[in-house]
């Protein structure tokens, strides 16, 4: 069962003052955040839907910093996102909006730290155009750059040995 009131809680308050924003021409815009890429800084928006029920149950969380991983489309690099707006890696750049959606985005593994005694986890997240094949997606999985990512404590996370099916 998900605590709602929890969920809130992490939309209003894990961004800077929330800008919820439309352009006339939206049929059915959905609430995003726009992270801003470390890399390039390109923005990527990823369906707020996705990223909120990871965190809804305080007792399951799989980190205490709302902390996520994200592709950039453009650049290719995999790095990690804070949501919590105290958090010294929270970006002030970063904003939840609402937008079309435009890409598929897969809600991938969580990847786990390999430092000792460190259990965090963080939820991957890329995005496709809508029509990418699945041989497309695995070519592009291939060109992600996985240097720089890290789990909530500063711990190096390194690429997984994973395919996508």
């Amino acid at each position: 069962m998900y605590n709602f009131e929890h969920l809130r809680y992490i939309i209003l308050n894990t961004m800077d003052e929330p800008i919820l924003q439309c352009e006339l021409h939206c049929n059915d815009p959905i609430l995003h955040y726009e992270l801003h890429c470390k890399g390039c800084g390109s923005p990527m928006l990823l369906p707020a839907g996705k990223i909120v029920w990871l965190f809804a149950d305080p007792d399951v969380q799989p980190n205490r910093s709302h902390a996520i991983a994200a592709v950039c489309r453009l650049c290719k690099s995999v790095d990690t996102y804070f949501f919590e707006r105290n958090y010294p890696g929270h970006n002030p750049r970063d904003l939840v909006i609402f937008a079309d959606p435009i890409r598929d985005t897969m809600d991938g593994p969580m990847l786990g730290c390999g430092a000792e005694g460190c259990n965090a986890l963080v939820p991957l997240f890329a995005q496709w155009s809508p029509g990418a094949t699945t041989e497309e997606r695995k070519a592009d999985v291939e060109t992600w750059r996985w240097g720089r990512l890290q789990c909530p404590a500063g711990h190096s996370i390194a690429k997984p040995d994973w395919g996508l099916s």
